[in-house]
């Protein structure tokens, strides 16, 4: 026989006033229809060029929780007598007023490189990385040599995962947009899978031309042993190893190796403004 609606009803009621009774919440259909949320929990640090700390350097940097951007003003600049800091520093100020004035486009952060650049008044040009999260994909957009590594924890250890690709044209010779350079759609629109707990590093080229990601993931090792959950610490960490490799003549440096790789001779680190950001993934 089938049952009645009305008692069908009653023991609906009944398991309802049950579930209540011990501390259960009614389940919805939202409950199983919500979305990932990601956040940054993040660190940074900056090393200037020995001969630029007077001026803080040529690199900037925007940080929040949703958004990550390092930018690299292009040195030659400085033959013309112009600082190649300011247009760096800022593109990365209108980065984060587009990233403020649209926070829609994180789905899309080509778009805050596209806009920043139309509205920079400044003279001069800079290469630029930004990744942002949009709920829990991972969307980046570069322009140049400044780029980002992806970390990921296996078997309790921090093994690389993704690591950007320049865009040069040559070798020493980044693509960069600015008052002169290149058109800002040249900058890369790509989406990477990531997992609560990964682990980012971004950087200038005086970062990767001095530290290969394999060298950077010995250093997260050793300070992850002793502070698992400071991306401030693990930031300054890197930032003073490569500014350590940078000024050492005799180490065969990423830099000095793709040089060997184009057929011109040179050996050393290559001193540099360092810039470093480092992100843990967390779920809100």
């Amino acid at each position: 026989m089938r049952p009645s609606l009305n008692y069908l009803r009653q023991l609906r009621n009944q398991i309802v006033w049950s579930a209540s009774a011990i501390g259960l919440t009614t389940l919805t259909q939202t409950n199983f229809c919500t979305t990932k949320e990601y956040y940054f929990n993040y660190g940074s640090h900056m090393i200037p060029h020995p001969e630029k700390v007077h001026k803080g350097g040529e690199d900037a940097l925007f940080a929040d929780k949703k958004i990550l951007v390092v930018a690299d003003g292009v040195g030659g600049w400085a033959e013309l007598g112009i600082d190649p800091g300011l247009y760096s520093k800022e593109l990365c100020k209108k980065l984060e007023e587009a990233f403020k004035q649209n926070p829609e486009d994180l789905k899309n952060p080509k778009k805050y490189i596209i806009a920043a650049h139309k509205v920079t008044k400044a003279k001069g040009s800079t290469t630029v990385c930004v990744v942002a999260l949009n709920k829990s994909e991972l969307k980046s957009s570069l322009v140049g040599d400044s780029g980002f590594a992806i970390y990921r924890k296996v078997d309790d250890k921090y093994q690389l995962n993704y690591k950007s690709q320049e865009q040069q044209k040559s070798f020493n010779f980044p693509y960069q947009i600015g008052s002169e350079g290149d058109n800002p759609n040249v900058a890369t629109d790509e989406t990477h899978k990531v997992q609560v707990g990964d682990l980012l590093v971004l950087g200038t080229d005086g970062l990767f031309d001095n530290m290969s990601a394999q060298q950077i993931q010995v250093v997260i090792e050793d300070v992850i042993k002793t502070e698992p959950n400071n991306p401030q610490a693990l930031a300054k960490s890197i930032a003073n190893y490569a500014y350590r490799l940078s000024l050492d003549p005799k180490y065969n440096s990423p830099f000095a190796q793709h040089a060997k790789q184009s057929r011109l001779r040179y050996m050393g680190g290559k001193s540099d403004d360092i810039t470093v950001i480092v992100a843990f993934i967390h779920e809100q």
